[in-house]
């Protein structure tokens, strides 16, 4: 689509916007838009919104992937979805789901077969780069919260380190209802942003399953296994600064330090007995999915 731009007065330039967006979103004259600047484009944006998206499914025969079906309700981005259902255990369980990961959804109406949840607080994209930062920090503590409980074998610590990963999940779960709501626009590369929120969250269900192995003791942490979770510490940390601020030299160096830690993992597996090989092949997985997001950081900045 293209416009011509007019000069009025001599000092004003004037572009006239789509009528077919002006009768979408009913723009009245004199009514105030909010314009952004970016590189070489403009972009024009009203407050208002379309009508709901609404949906209706029926999760009677969902039983272990219940959770997740509502899950990809709510990152679909959602407003409104009728839900019907066949046992208290299964109403239950969407209950269980809203109060600990859907951000901002409450249920508005239930009978006996069927509940009603709706977006009570919508996401809105100026929430994205805090709850990314509070997803990256949340990570980072909860590898310092595992290494510290591993060293003292404190149960109460790893319980919550297991919790934390719901913490991790409601801000991936937002982030990236926020990147499918619309609003792409406003963010960077979005597919790109949605691919590192998944792996974030991925790296979440790690640090859980380990506090979960040590709480059963199906792992033996020896000291060298400690050491590994600070230095892939180091690794993820280094991830994040790149993310924010990217330079050339700092991803050098990240490759250099991650190929030099591969390879040490890789001795601790050929030299450690058969249950520890299983831990240090668990650490060897949680260190890839950091670097598998080695080339979305260039993609970012450039």
């Amino acid at each position: 689509m293209k416009r011509s731009v007019i000069l009025m007065g001599g000092k004003t330039f004037v572009l006239s916007l789509p009528s077919a967006w002006i009768k979408k979103y009913q723009i009245k004259k004199g009514e105030e838009l909010d314009l952004e600047e970016k590189e070489n484009s403009i972009i024009v944006r009203t407050e208002k919104r379309l009508g709901d998206k609404e949906i209706s499914v029926d999760f009677s025969c969902m039983e272990v992937m219940l959770g997740r079906a509502l899950g990809s309700l709510y990152k679909s981005g959602y407003t409104r979805a009728k839900i019907s259902y066949g046992t208290k255990e299964q109403l239950q369980n969407i209950e269980d789901v809203l109060q600990r990961s859907l951000v901002g959804f409450s249920i508005t109406k239930q009978e006996a077969n069927y509940i009603v949840i709706e977006s009570i607080a919508e996401a809105k994209v100026e929430e994205f780069d805090v709850s990314l930062k509070r997803l990256f920090y949340s990570l980072e503590l909860m590898n310092e919260e595992l290494v510290t409980a591993l060293g003292s074998s404190n149960i109460q610590a790893l319980e919550k380190v297991i919790e934390k990963d719901g913490q991790i999940n409601r801000h991936a779960d937002l982030c990236r209802r926020i990147i499918v709501s619309g609003q792409t626009q406003f963010l960077s590369k979005p597919a790109v942003l949605y691919y590192v929120v998944e792996q974030l969250e991925r790296i979440g269900d790690f640090y859980k399953a380990f506090a979960q192995k040590a709480l059963e003791k199906s792992f033996v942490f020896s000291s060298s296994a400690k050491k590994i979770f600070q230095e892939i510490q180091k690794i993820f940390i280094q991830f994040r600064t790149l993310f924010y601020k990217f330079s050339f030299e700092g991803f050098e160096d990240f490759g250099k330090n991650f190929y030099t830690l591969r390879i040490e993992i890789k001795k601790l597996i050929k030299d450690s007995s058969s249950e520890e090989k299983v831990l240090f092949l668990q650490q060897s997985f949680l260190l890839e999915t950091i670097i598998d997001m080695n080339g979305a950081l260039p993609m970012l900045s450039l």
